[in-house]
């Protein structure tokens, strides 16, 4: 990684337009799929250009309908303070904070001669009091309690719950022997980078690899959810021009712990389902998709039979795309 102070003058382009209502603001926003947009309000979570240009030419109609001449009379640029600018290869990232509470992220993609945002998080600070919880936010008050508590090394929530996921390359066998065993284990080593990266940004333990899959585990369903489709993202791209059809499985309920690894039939279940999905889909169990309380887009339920298993058992697919 190398710092990218030329990003400055661009963030600062960007906010000045955003604050006075310029339309152009748009034009340092980024075409491809992919692109998000976050606001402070809880509706303010827009995807795709078209959406995003199209709610802030709303936006900055209202703001000069509010202010008479829109909020042209505060310059961004003089409050911001705490900027840091970074890239690697074609991506770069930007994060800065405001005096009056507010914050900002920024996720730029090098689109020819331009860099564009692919990702903008906005927001006002609020307090953990406010929302009703008393969470430590000082790496002070962190020090002083670590040593009084033992960290939890665990995969299990509060409830000794655990929300197990499979993954599995589909058509491995064949995929091997069209690439050849060099080429093979290089495919194979990005998509194990691919699954241990976006494990550890989502908060879940690697508990063994499988081949060409894994088995992880995650304390909170919507962390594993959420990461299975960022796995499924990132691999959807493919290697080298080949296509990586992964097939993922998650199931919550309890396991027995032991020696790194969780056994019972909790495990049974997500390997199952695993299993019967097909190559880049996510499949849920029953008790994922209600946890899950509509947090994520479902299709309809898939009646399964599962080896070993008695009954039939429910699994949603899991709309990603």
């Amino acid at each position: 990684m190398e710092r990218a102070p030329e990003l400055r003058s661009l963030v600062e382009r960007l906010m000045r337009n955003w604050v006075v209502g310029d339309a152009a603001v748009t034009d340092l926003i980024s075409r491809e799929p992919g692109c998000l947009v976050i606001g402070t309000d809880s509706e303010e979570w827009w995807e795709g250009f078209n959406t995003v240009s199209a709610l802030f030419k709303i936006q900055f109609q209202e703001m000069a309908e509010v202010e008479g001449r829109g909020l042209g009379t505060v310059d961004p640029v003089a409050l911001m303070h705490d900027f840091s600018a970074w890239k690697e290869g074609p991506i770069a990232w930007v994060s800065a904070r405001y005096r009056e509470g507010g914050r900002i992220t920024l996720v730029f993609r090098e689109e020819g001669s331009f860099w564009r945002v692919v990702q903008w998080h906005a927001s006002v600070g609020v307090s953990n009091e406010q929302q009703g919880r008393n969470l430590t936010t000082s790496v002070n008050d962190f020090l002083t309690t670590i040593h009084e508590e033992e960290m939890p090394k665990g995969a299990t929530s509060s409830d000794g719950s655990v929300t197990i996921m499979f993954t599995d390359v589909e058509g491995s066998t064949s995929l091997m022997e069209s690439l050849g065993e060099p080429q093979w284990l290089e495919l194979l080593e990005w998509h194990d980078s691919v699954v241990n990266q976006q494990s550890r940004i989502f908060g879940g333990k690697v508990v063994k690899g499988q081949g060409d899959g894994f088995m992880l585990a995650f304390p909170a369903t919507g962390s594993a959810t959420a990461c299975a489709v960022a796995i499924q993202r990132a691999l959807s791209a493919g290697w080298a021009g080949v296509q990586v059809p992964v097939r993922i499985g998650l199931h919550r309920g309890n396991a027995k712990s032991e020696g790194g690894d969780f056994f019972g039939r909790t495990v049974v279940l997500a390997a199952r389902i695993a299993s019967a999905a097909r190559g880049s889909e996510i499949l849920v169990s029953q008790a994922v998709q209600e946890d899950l309380d509509g947090a994520f887009s479902l299709d309809e339920p898939r009646p399964l039979s599962l080896k070993g298993m008695a009954g039939t058992h429910s699994a949603f697919p899991l709309l990603w795309h």
